[in-house]
């Protein structure tokens, strides 16, 4: 559902209804946003309990109530958790950003009585719209990247995003390198192998589900201009 369909959307439907659906949209966005910082730590967590199970020193290791006495099978399943884990991420926050679409025009529509285009880009929200929206970073941290910011602080804002811009390929860089450790010492058996192929189509998937967004949300914009 692009803009002029949510708009089409908006216009033709009372404020009873349309409150009611931006109330049930307004809770399932809450929803994502706390599914996406619990996968995000779960993924966090899965790098540091692959870095200690790939350490020389450790022949076992206690998770809970379960005892793994071979380390090596971490290392040959935290690859496919990881990515599936990582395909979740991206798939929750794409819907996401669709749903905070529609809230936050509707709320527009509803408060300000006036839905300009420009108010839908992330940058220019205010603190009144970012004050009635449920929480997310991302919004956070671009309310510092405005149009009436100083050309200081754009700089500054610049170098900062900088560094956080480079972390989005560390997934892939880190699938990888945990994909050569199993090819290097694993493939030869057979949870190397399922382990390995799996991780593979997981990840490809992925880059087709991130590839496949990109276009459709570059047609939709394009259509909107015409």
């Amino acid at each position: 559902m692009n803009r002029k369909e949510i708009l089409k959307f908006i216009t033709e439907n009372q404020n009873d209804k349309l409150l009611d659906y931006y109330d049930k949209c307004y809770e399932k966005l809450r929803d994502l946003n706390q599914q996406i910082d619990k996968l995000s730590l779960y993924l966090i967590i899965i790098v540091f309990l692959y870095f200690i199970a790939s350490s020389t020193t450790i022949s076992s290791l206690q998770i809970g109530p379960a005892n793994i006495s071979d380390i090596s099978l971490l290392l040959k399943i935290i690859p496919v958790l990881f990515a599936f884990i990582l395909l979740q991420i991206v798939v929750i926050s794409s819907q996401k950003s669709e749903l905070f679409t529609i809230v936050k025009m509707i709320f527009l529509a509803n408060y300000i009585q006036d839905v300009n285009p420009k108010h839908m880009d992330n940058e220019h929200n205010n603190v009144f719209t970012r004050l009635l929206l449920p929480f997310s970073y991302s919004i956070e941290f671009l309310k510092f990247n405005t149009q009436k910011s100083s050309n200081l602080n754009s700089c500054l804002g610049a170098l900062l995003v900088l560094p956080l811009l480079s972390l989005l390929f560390l997934p892939f860089y880190f699938e990888y390198y945990m994909l050569k450790v199993i090819w290097n010492n694993y493939y030869g058996q057979t949870l190397g192998i399922v382990s390995f192929w799996l991780s593979i189509w997981i990840m490809l998937y992925l880059i087709y589900y991130l590839i496949s967004n990109a276009i459709h949300n570059y047609q939709d914009n394009k259509a909107e201009l015409i």
